[in-house]
């Protein structure tokens, strides 16, 4: 078999396998996990998984700029105030809470919060010490959307993670869709609680009454997840009330796309068949 032929197969079989059928779903790793407290309120820097070097880092969990929380009670926009559950009461099926030592909501004398007070800036950063609370046997459904102008599309390496979603406990499912460009939504991802890890701190909130371990689970979607304007998260009844801490993401700006760690690769090999043909 001549040289330049066997370059051609081996990058056609690259360019096969890296063209994934399922998303790998990694857990995170205290280790490599980096975050930091001002006063109750906390920042990450940086969020490490097993079994892959690709990590998020705090900027990446501000990517939502609108969306949409249904709960029991009705449907509420980026900036509407949600009913909120304190001090134990189980009302709202999801609802935003805080860290017991946190800054205080804008809306706290009223027992309300927003989408934009969760998922938003804090003073520059997300605050990992608000989330949304779900109760045990209740069913919500969470939209997050980016700027207008950005999109997520998944590329074919199944170590680059894409999504990452921090839940407060780690016994609790929950469901991943992406929103396309035309709001459709693709099949429904599970997410199974046992594939969580812990990230290396705890958040004791005003509706329970002790703290429990943060967990992180990072996504490396299937491929065909393109030109997506956001991602819906979904808490069924079975799911035993998930509590979302934090929901991170990378993005792509059309027109300025990165090619894929694989393509790069396929790109390399490729001009090395070049010039290999051009030397003889």
């Amino acid at each position: 078999m001549n040289k330049t032929r066997a370059i051609a197969i081996t990058a056609a079989s690259i360019a096969s396998a890296s063209v994934f059928a399922a998303p790998t779903i990694y857990a995170a790793k205290t280790a490599g996990t980096a975050s930091v407290l001002h006063g109750g309120d906390r920042e990450l820097q940086t969020l490490a998984f097993t079994g892959t070097p690709s990590t998020m880092g705090g900027a990446d969990f501000l990517r939502w700029k609108d969306g949409s929380l249904t709960n029991n009670s009705g449907t509420y926009g980026w900036n509407a105030l949600i009913p909120r559950d304190v001090n134990g009461a189980n009302v709202y099926t999801g609802n935003p809470d805080r860290s017991d030592n946190s800054t205080p909501l804008p809306t706290e004398a009223a027992k309300k919060g927003s989408l934009k007070d969760v998922f938003g800036s804090f003073n520059g950063y997300k605050n990992m010490s608000y989330i949304i609370d779900g109760e045990d046997n209740g069913s919500w459904c969470l939209d997050l959307l980016y700027a207008p102008g950005q999109l997520l599309s998944a590329d074919a390496n199944a170590s680059t993670i894409e999504l990452s979603v921090l839940e407060r406990g780690g016994n609790s499912d929950f469901n991943i869709y992406g929103i396309r460009a035309d709001g459709s939504l693709t099949s429904a991802m599970f997410v199974s609680r046992t594939k969580g890890g812990k990230v290396g701190w705890s958040l004791d909130t005003l509706e329970i009454s002790g703290a429990q371990d943060v967990y992180g689970f990072g996504i490396s979607l299937d491929s065909s997840w393109v030109n997506l304007k956001g991602i819906r998260l979904e808490a069924k009844s079975s799911f035993n009330g998930p509590d979302i801490v934090a929901v991170g993401s990378a993005v792509t700006v059309p027109g300025n796309d990165v090619p894929a760690p694989g393509a790069l690769a396929l790109v390399g090999l490729l001009g090395l068949g070049s010039s290999r043909r051009r030397r003889r």
